[in-house]
């Protein structure tokens, strides 16, 4: 079945003619033969039956030759999309006959349907591609300057395609890296049938939560890995896009769910990834978390404000939010940065093709192939032991080592969602939801703690309010009864 592999660079700034001045495409080879004026029209039904199968149906013209193209979104969530497609020449319009063994065949079943699909937006580009090798790869480089159009609504863009012909992923990463030096370049996940569907209206998420995570019992810990962190990255680079472009305060949270997301599998499978290379990626993940962490405490605060009830403080609720303003300000400029641009690539190269991947220390190659099972039971268990004893212990937390407990608490949930699939028996799944359960009860409890607590720091000359630690009071006795209640559930990963 063809497969089509690529990674998107969309031009944050600057110009067509600095991307073409690049080192790297003055030493590509042009593919003059594929270059030229694009449109491309996309099909689907008004209630976009098609979109919402993760599917998309174009008739592309070029040269007044016409191509018919279905694209299937793949399994696996990531930074470089990997997609099934079925392309056919066409003459006119849509032949729905070459698409009876693709995914879309049970639709076109419906009579009704078939009759449905219609032109719903077009994307004109002017295309120069060019040809690249890179460590025995080989790949195609196409420059678009492109523009949706649906009806008067008209969306420019300017993006890099890496489109792997033949070799390994590393290479596409490798030249991506090299054309983000000296470039304002952002890794980007959307496609063009998805900016198009945009000009619809048909998008209105307000955040991007966390996929479903498939780790099979006997994938290496190796594949585990990157699975998680593949999908975790995703999450990131989805609700960056949705905060720049909305300013959701649930497109920040989740943004930030997905770094530590991130850092809890990276945590889970530290043996494989404690080289050097490994490190500087994570003090750059760390960075990306402190930037997002301090506008996510002002969002915290700002609602903690508004939730006091009778005894709001106008006056503290009016500074909050200008303060919040600020820190979303701050943190849209930080996005456009360069820095936090290369951060992002060099995290999804990192999880792609990092060093990780080829150390040759037996020590490494051995966990790199430890199956997830075995892993999921030794590191999960560590990390419930430690957290029971957090538990039990909780009436004797000050509020420090109750944060810290709460870190341990949200670090073994991401877990638990990660190996999901890893332990498949009936029993283990009942009992993983019900440690999930107590752990999403005790996480909460102690975070509304914390927030409380937070919130005297970032504006300690308004002092805690009666109502506050009233409430402090009764969270408190509401966290020991979880604390209880989470010390008796069962593991599920010995079942």
């Amino acid at each position: 079945m063809p497969r089509e592999v690529e990674l998107k660079l969309e031009l944050a700034s600057g110009t067509l003619d600095d991307l073409l001045a690049h080192s790297v495409l003055k030493k590509a080879k042009p593919l003059a033969d594929q270059s030229g004026i694009l449109r491309a029209t996309y099909f689907d039904t008004p209630e976009l039956a098609l979109r919402q199968r993760q599917l998309s149906l174009r008739i592309r013209e070029k040269d007044g030759h016409l191509i018919q193209t279905l694209k299937a979104s793949g399994e696996e969530s990531g930074p470089a999309l990997d997609r099934k497609e079925w392309e056919c020449p066409v003459k006119e319009g849509l032949d729905l006959d070459m698409l009876s063994d693709t995914p879309l065949a049970d639709l076109l079943a419906d009579a009704a349907l078939r009759e449905s699909l219609l032109p719903l937006f077009m994307i004109e580009t002017r295309r120069r591609v060019f040809s690249l090798e890179r460590d025995g790869a080989l790949i195609e480089l196409s420059l678009d300057q492109a523009a949706a159009i649906a009806g008067q609504q008209h969306l420019p863009f300017t993006e890099v395609e890496l489109e792997l012909k033949r070799g390994d992923t590393s290479a596409l990463f490798s030249i991506a890296l090299d054309l983000q030096d000296g470039m304002p370049l952002r890794l980007s996940t959307l496609t063009k049938s998805e900016r198009g569907y945009r000009l619809l209206g048909a998008d209105t998420a307000t955040s991007v939560k966390a996929k479903e995570i498939a780790i099979q019992p006997h994938m290496s810990s190796e594949k585990a890995f990157q699975l998680a962190a593949r999908a975790c990255l995703f999450q990131v680079i989805q609700n960056e896009e949705i905060l720049r472009r909305t300013r959701a305060p649930e497109a920040l949270h989740q943004m930030r769910v997905g770094t530590r997301r991130l850092k809890a599998a990276v945590a889970l499978f530290e043996p494989l990834v404690d080289d050097r290379e490994s490190k500087a990626v994570r003090k750059r993940l760390r960075w990306i978390g402190r930037k997002l962490g301090h506008v996510r405490d002002m969002d915290v605060y700002v609602h903690t404000l508004r939730e006091t009830g009778p005894d709001l403080d106008r006056e503290a609720l009016n500074e909050a939010e200008r303060e919040r303003a600020k820190a979303y300000e701050a943190l849209l400029k930080t996005l456009e940065k360069r820095r936090f641009m290369r951060s992002v690539l060099w995290l999804a190269a990192w999880i792609e093709a990092g060093q990780w991947h080829f150390r040759r220390k037996q020590r490494v190659q051995e966990a790199r192939a430890i199956p997830a099972t075995d892993r999921a039971s030794t590191e999960l268990q560590r990390r419930w032991k430690r957290i029971r004893k957090g538990a039990r212990r909780l009436p004797d937390l000050d509020a420090e080592r109750r944060h810290k407990l709460r870190i341990r608490i949200k670090e073994l949930r991401y877990g638990l969602e990660f190996f999901a699939a890893t332990f498949p028996a009936k029993q283990a799944e009942r009992r993983r939801q019900s440690m999930l359960s107590n752990l999403q009860d005790q996480q909460d409890e102690l975070g509304e703690m914390n927030d409380i607590i937070m919130a005297e720091k970032l504006f300690p000359a308004h002092g805690a309010e009666k109502s506050q630690a009233t409430r402090m009071k009764r969270l408190e006795t509401r966290a020991e009864a979880s604390a209880r209640k989470l010390v008796k559930a069962k593991p599920f990963w010995n079942v």
